[in-house]
């Protein structure tokens, strides 16, 4: 019962389930109908609206594109409106508002590349062409305001503005662009040791204000592409302004063969300018015009470079063709310390030269300085070495005659001192070329110079036929050598062992003139085996004796005679000489006067043979190596002194008989006081006292020197110095002719005729003139020297030398009292080196004159 009660509670249950789901899925099937109708209605509406959906997309999508064009128009407009404002700016040009004017540029540049990227703009094309035809005439414009610009502010540069941007030591005292210093007329050399520490400052160019305003225009005119067009500009308005302040300030440009042709004066003075010059071109023009380029072409380092090389390139070229010149001329002694002084300037500014001409452009400039600095070195090294050799060869015959210093040793000595002012330039220079110890290097040119003054000296001593007299000489020129070389850097170099060597020989060749000269005389005074403190006679006869001081006072004198007029002059080692010489002579003198004086004392005219007191020997050897002469014999010279006293008698009893005794005592003792002053000088016992004329030969020079077979034509210029070195003597010179001649030759060449001069005591007078070769003139003929002359000139050297006869008179300034005598001066050995084809040609250095012994009447 409880089962079938479960089954059936199942059933109706299923029986309710069922009927369920059939109520749902008569209700699904009810929705799935209505959402079909509307899905069916839908479609319909959709297809009804889709075209009402095209239209309002199309409509959208043409609005959107009326705005961008609108917006592009809008653009494109505003360019073509910059293009008429720019264009605007343009056609006025740059003159009247050069900065909007650049930035009108600016704004072309800009336009040109909106058109460029408009190229589906159908008008683009044409504005594009429009605007790069209006670009190109605004960077037209713009180089000419650039040029005008520049040319406007570039102006050479006054020498005295150059100069006052020097420092204070470098500026010359005279307004002239040389500088103070040595007869180059400059400062280089040993006293620019420390020139680099000065400061120098760069004058203004082109004003401050001007630079930013042409930098602008240089970078505008780079952007456009116009660098050529620029660097010609910039350098052919630059470039001729920088070589006009060089020609102000006076460099010029020569060759070789200019140098060459220069008299070595005018050339010494080119040096020393040049020297001074290229520490002015390059400390400050160059320096200069470099800052000027830094400052225009900033940012285009290139084309700044370029410009700087072209700007400076002939001005460069100017300076250094000059010191190439020099050091390929010819060279000789006296250029030595000029080339020193123009490596030494290289030197100096080679740091500066390798600043300011270190880019790649400037190459060339570079090392040409560098080449020029090596080959002055190399010159200066051979001239050097050459002096050296001329030292030893030098063939100069004219000897001095009183045994003084020769010329020779007084140049090569100065040469020499003068040499160690450039000690630390020489050591420069020698390691161009040699890594050893430069000074040992210098130490051994040094003594290899001073050898061969010596071996040359040695030489010259031969020309003396006096013994006596060729040691004096040797004695007087080693002498001043080791005494300058003791008062020089050259002591340091040398050592002191070569000093003491120099010092013995001087000594040896003092011991050696007195052993020539006083050997004779001291035998006079010795008698061989005998006592020379005894009392006896020593075996000597009177006679014997008489002769024996006889001949003593005969030989005496004539040392005295001659010697007096040698000189030895320096004072210390004359009086050590005189010394040397007394400490033997008077001793034997004494001696012998003592021991066989009574013999002569008792018998007749003693006086005849004993004539000097050991006293007056030593006051007339107080006289010795004075260099004075008296240019007469005494027969003439007593002549005279008997005159003037006779003269003075005579005058003394006038004057006594024609003026009142109280006048007549102060004007007779002023006049007997003037003539016996006047006799003092020829005084019979004293011996000579008068001083020479002395004649010096300043310059010598030849030009217009023309010879064929048969004839030639020259001028000649010479000038002459007479000096009286007589303290109480007045000279006349009456009027005489100088005639000149070939070296060995009498005939003269030419002749000129010399004025009447008074040389008052002590003083001198110059005089200067000129021959002028004529035919027929002073005696001259043809067919006598110009066959002489065609041999000669062939090797390019002439000799000549002057002669002349004057009349002079030799007076006492007060009463115009004296003697008349002739001299025949005489300028021999005049050699003179012809230049090239000029005919022009000039004697080396001054030369004394000898004047012979005169004859009075």
């Amino acid at each position: 019962m409880g089962v079938p009660q479960t089954m059936e509670a199942l059933r109706e249950r299923a029986a309710s389930m069922r009927d369920s789901l059939h109520k749902s899925q008569a209700f699904t099937d009810s929705m799935v109908a209505i959402l079909g109708s509307f899905d069916h209605r839908l479609s319909a509406l959709e297809t009804a609206m889709r075209p009402t959906q095209i239209r309002t997309h199309s409509i959208r999508k043409a609005h959107d594109n009326i705005d961008k064009t609108l917006k592009a128009a809008e653009v494109i407009l505003s360019q073509f409106d910059l293009t008429r404002k720019a264009e605007a700016k343009i056609l006025r040009g740059p003159h009247e508002d050069l900065e909007s004017y650049l930035e009108a540029i600016d704004q072309l540049r800009s336009n040109v590349r909106f058109f460029s990227n408009k190229k589906g703009f159908r008008s683009s094309d044409g504005m594009l062409n429009h605007a790069n035809n209006l670009l190109a005439k605004a960077i037209s414009k713009l180089e000419d305001e650039f040029r005008q610009l520049l040319t406007n502010y570039s102006k050479p540069v006054e020498p005295d503005r150059l100069l006052d941007c020097l420092p204070a030591s470098l500026r010359p005292s005279s307004g002239s662009p040389r500088q103070k210093g040595d007869a180059s007329g400059n400062q280089s050399g040993p006293q620019n040791k420390n020139l680099e520490a000065f400061v120098y400052t760069p004058p203004t160019l082109i004003p401050t204000r001007v630079l930013p305003l042409l930098h602008n225009l240089t970078k505008h005119m780079v952007q456009a592409g116009h660098q050529q067009q620029l660097l010609r500009t910039y350098r052919d308005t630059r470039a001729p302004v920088l070589e006009q302040s060089l020609r102000k300030l006076g460099v010029e440009r020569l060759s070789k063969d200019d140098v060459q042709k220069m008299q070595w004066e005018v050339l010494e003075a080119k040096i020393g300018n040049w020297i001074h010059y290229m520490r002015i071109a390059v400390k400050l023009l160059f320096a200069g015009e470099k800052k000027v380029c830094d400052q225009i072409f900033d940012g285009t380092d290139s084309l700044r470079e370029h410009c700087f090389a072209e700007v400076t390139a002939n001005s460069v070229g100017a300076l250094l063709s000059f010191g190439e010149a020099i050091a390929k001329s010819k060279r000789s002694p006296e250029k030595l310390f000029v080339l020193l002084d123009m490596y030494e300037i290289m030197r100096e500014l080679h740091s500066e030269i390798e600043i300011l001409f270190g880019s790649k452009p400037c190459n060339e400039m570079r090392e040409a300085a560098q080449n020029l600095t090596r080959r002055l070195a190399q010159t200066a090294e051979e001239t050097f070495g050459d002096f050296e050799e001329a030292v030893e060869k030098d063939a100069t015959k004219t000897a001095v005659l009183d045994g003084t210093v020769h010329p020779l040793t007084s140049y090569v000595i100065n040469y020499v001192k003068f040499l160690f002012d450039y000690q630390s330039t020489l050591k420069q220079l020698f390691q161009e070329f040699d890594n050893g110890d430069p000074e040992a290097h210098l130490a051994s040119i040094t003594t290899r110079i001073m050898q061969a003054l010596q071996n040359n000296l040695d030489g010259k001593s031969k020309q003396y036929k006096d013994a006596a007299l060729t040691q004096l000489f040797l004695m007087n020129n080693i002498h001043y050598i080791v005494r300058s070389v003791r008062r020089s850097e050259a002591k340091d170099l040398l050592g002191d062992d070569w000093v003491q060597i120099h010092r013995r020989i001087v000594q040896q060749h003092a011991n050696q003139y007195k052993r020539v000269s006083w050997a004779k005389i001291l035998q006079c005074l010795t008698v061989q085996g005998s006592n020379s403190g005894g009392g006896d006679s020593g075996g000597l006869s009177r006679a014997m004796v008489k002769d024996r001081f006889k001949t003593f006072n005969i030989q005496f004198e004539e040392l005295h005679q001659r010697q007096s007029q040698w000189t030895v002059p320096d004072s210390e080692l004359r009086e050590s000489l005189r010394l040397a010489v007394a400490e033997v002579l008077l001793p034997a003198y004494r001696s012998f006067l003592k021991r066989f004086g009574p013999m002569i004392e008792n018998g007749k005219n003693p006086q005849k043979y004993i004539r000097y007191t050991p006293e007056d020997l030593e006051r007339m050897l107080s006289e010795f190596f004075e260099g004075k002469t008296w240019n007469e014999q005494k027969r003439e010279k007593i002549k005279m002194v008997s005159v003037l006293r006779s003269e003075s008698i005579s005058l003394s009893k006038l004057l006594s008989n024609i003026l009142p005794v109280v006048f007549v005592g102060g004007l007779a003792t002023a006049i007997l006081l003037s003539l016996v002053s006047f006799s003092n000088y020829v005084d019979s016992k004293s011996g000579p006292q008068t001083e020479p004329l002395l004649l010096q030969l300043d310059s010598f020079s030849v030009s217009n020197f023309k010879v064929s077979k048969s004839l030639f034509s020259a001028h000649w210029d010479a000038k002459l110095t007479f000096k009286n070195r007589n303290g109480g003597l007045k000279i006349t010179l009456y009027g005489f002719d100088i005639f000149v001649c070939c070296k060995d030759g009498e005939v003269p060449l030419s002749c000129a005729y010399v004025d009447e001069m008074h040389i008052d005591p002590r003083k001198q007078q110059t005089v200067r003139f000129g021959f002028d070769r004529r035919s027929g003139s002073c005696g001259y003929k043809e067919s006598e020297v110009v066959k002489e002359i065609n041999e000669r000139v062939k090797g390019g050297e002439l000799s000549f030398r002057l002669r002349m006869e004057v009349k002079a008179f030799y007076g006492i300034r007060l009463l115009g009292l004296g003697t008349t005598v002739v001299l025949t001066p005489n300028c021999p050995d005049l050699n003179v080196k012809l230049v090239g084809q000029t005919g022009q040609g000039k004697m080396i250095g001054p030369q004394n004159c000898s004047i012979p012994l005169p004859k009075l009447f």
